[in-house]
């Protein structure tokens, strides 16, 4: 269906995960960069002309009518990602989306039943399921090397709760959906999905934007895990798997980096480093053109049920803490006696919009503009603030643009 040359790709947003994994395509030998969008024709226009594509559009529709382009790579806000998605699917074009694919798993099902109904490969950038490293680490708990694994503790932090899309709940930002998404990700590839319990709890912002979160997972088994975040601090990404036999410390949750086995006493026995690589997402890249080109609807790493599965937590997460991603609407409370000032809290609602194509530097019709404004000025401001996006990831390697 696409031929032996390599696959044109069309990257939705200008951001910190777009510059990333346009790094990946202007390295592969299966992927180029072809064509990028953004609501601002001129940021397109930068960003492609910076990173080797040779088209940039306004309008996801537009782009998507392009023949040329083979694969739909999208990296807006979380907000915008099931839309995006969908008219994806809709015009047959094979799309590979930032985490979370969707806000909840109702709209993540739907996706995945059009996907499927269309004949449309669609795939969740969980990255950090085909990091190869994960491997040895399966390989150290199959060895018996700790023993029966009974527990985990798992942590992410990272200060970046001023970052715009972390004060606007109507952006799919908190704790939850950047940190929390990829702990749900690592004890389910630990100890799986036989979840009979979570408990969980949580601090807002004043924006009711959840900046610090922990979770308990009681498994059908019996096995716990505890899983911690935090957008408001800084410190140490790792997990510590417990085991009948000692235990095993793993570091850097988002691109596993190191990991050292302790016997009971905790002596340690062992210990693994990460092999080279350019960075991060390279493997889930390889492995999308792999499943296009083996025609392939689902990628064996993250098929559709196992998304849906984490995204089920996270709705009942987000019920037990009250999670919302609607902005607080309020108004100037009347002057009190003796009160000088009032603190209120206020937040503008961000209409929904798309992201809309151009070819040419012509000016496209303001009801053609289908990005939201602040989500694509916010993703574009992220790479400033050195903030790994959905999702806060550890990447390495250098841009390949001509600058």
């Amino acid at each position: 269906m696409f031929g032996f040359g390599k696959l044109n790709a069309a990257v939705v947003g200008t951001g910190y995960m777009a510059a990333q994994m346009t790094d990946v395509f202007n390295a592969s030998g299966t992927i180029k960069p072809y064509a990028v969008v953004s609501r601002d024709i001129d940021r397109a226009l930068q960003f492609g002309r910076e990173n080797n594509f040779r088209k940039a559009y306004d309008s996801m529709e537009k782009m998507l009518d392009d023949k040329k382009v083979d694969l739909v790579y999208i990296a807006t806000p979380a907000s915008e990602h099931a839309e995006a998605v969908r008219l994806s699917i809709e015009r047959g074009k094979p799309v590979l989306c930032e985490t979370p694919i969707a806000l909840t798993s109702a709209e993540a099902e739907s996706l995945f039943s059009l996907a499927s109904s269309l004949d449309v490969l669609v795939v969740e950038a969980v990255h950090t399921r085909f990091l190869p490293f994960f491997k040895q680490i399966v390989s150290v708990i199959s060895s018996g090397a700790i023993g029966n694994p009974v527990m985990l503790t798992a942590n992410m932090a990272q200060d970046i709760e001023n970052t715009p899309r972390l004060q606007r709940p109507s952006l799919g930002g908190g704790a939850l959906s950047d940190q929390g998404y990829f702990l749900l990700h690592f004890a389910s590839m630990i100890f799986g999905d036989q979840v009979r319990r979570i408990q969980s709890s949580c601090v807002f912002t004043p924006t009711r934007v959840d900046r610090q979160l922990s979770i308990v997972l009681q498994y059908k088994d019996d096995r716990m895990a505890v899983l911690s975040s935090t957008t408001s601090g800084n410190g140490e990404s790792r997990a510590v798997i417990q085991g009948t036999k000692g235990y095993m410390v793993v570091t850097g949750l988002t691109n596993y980096e190191s990991i050292t086995v302790y016997g009971i006493n905790g002596d340690k026995k062992a210990s693994y480093k990460r092999p080279r690589q350019k960075n991060a997402f390279e493997y889930e890249a390889a492995a999308f053109a792999a499943a296009m080109k083996s025609g392939w609807k689902e990628c064996p790493e993250i098929p559709h049920a196992q998304s849906a599965s984490i995204m089920h937590m996270m709705d009942f997460i987000r019920r037990q803490l009250g999670i919302s991603y609607e902005d607080i609407q309020t108004s100037p409370l009347p002057e009190l006696p003796h009160v000088q000032e009032q603190n209120v809290i206020a937040a503008e609602v961000v209409e929904a919009d798309e992201t809309v194509p151009v070819e040419a530097v012509t000016q496209v019709p303001a009801e053609e503009a289908a990005v939201n404004e602040a989500a694509d000025q916010e993703a574009a401001a992220e790479p400033a603030q050195d903030t790994a996006e959905p999702e806060n990831r550890e990447t390495g390697g250098e841009s390949t643009g001509l600058g």
